[in-house]
């Protein structure tokens, strides 16, 4: 009975170990379908700083994007997308606005001709800020907050997108050659999870 039991035991364990085992190999395999920085990201625009975003996933360079378990912290005393932004903040914010509407293009950093990372380069040198214009050096360049403000940079997606914080949970970024650059919320409506605010340099 004893041996039984330890035969048991064994087996058991070796099924553990070797599911595991799969579990890992498996999540190895998804880890490197990472689609590379500045792909396509889509979110669904919002109407207004009041609407709800609502989606059921995103693409980015192939790559479906769904259940991002984020809440973007909340801005209780803005009324409006951008309506803390002060001083240097401001001009950011006010010169980021000024590209809605613009196109997407892969790898461009002209004024409304831009990818994202492109986009966000732009706005920052309208305030004399040479960052990258590309997303994981980019964000070297950057210092973390805790606490965003109108006028910081946000990354979402695993460091594949980039955007302007508006305030109020809203970003302004380049999203892909359908969408353009537009206002959404700052997680796509839930499927561009977020991976962290930054303040330029001299915010």
């Amino acid at each position: 009975m004893t041996k039984h039991i330890a035969r048991h035991r064994a087996a058991t364990q070796s099924h553990v170990v070797r599911n595991t085992g799969i579990a890992v190999a498996a999540a190895g395999v998804i880890a490197g379908s990472v689609a590379p920085a500045n792909a396509f990201a889509s979110a669904a625009p919002v109407e207004n700083a009041a609407s709800t975003t609502q989606a059921s996933s995103a693409q980015q360079g192939g790559i479906s994007v769904q259940n991002a378990d984020y809440s973007a912290p909340a801005d209780n005393n803005t009324q409006d997308a951008g309506s803390q932004a002060t001083g240097s903040r401001a001009k950011i914010v006010e010169d980021a606005k000024t590209g809605e509407g613009g196109s997407y293009v892969w790898g461009g950093r002209d004024f409304k001709a831009w990818d994202c990372s492109g986009f966000v380069s732009w706005v920052a040198s309208q305030s004399g800020i040479q960052l990258d214009a590309y997303t994981h050096s980019m964000v070297n360049q950057l210092t973390p907050t805790d606490s965003p403000q109108p006028g910081d940079v946000v990354f979402t997606n695993g460091y594949e997108h980039v955007g302007i914080y508006l305030g109020d949970g809203q970003m302004i970024s380049a999203l892909n050659p359908d969408q353009g650059t537009t206002i959404t919320s700052v997680d796509g409506g839930g499927m561009m999870p977020v991976d962290g605010y930054y303040s330029m340099p001299g915010m």
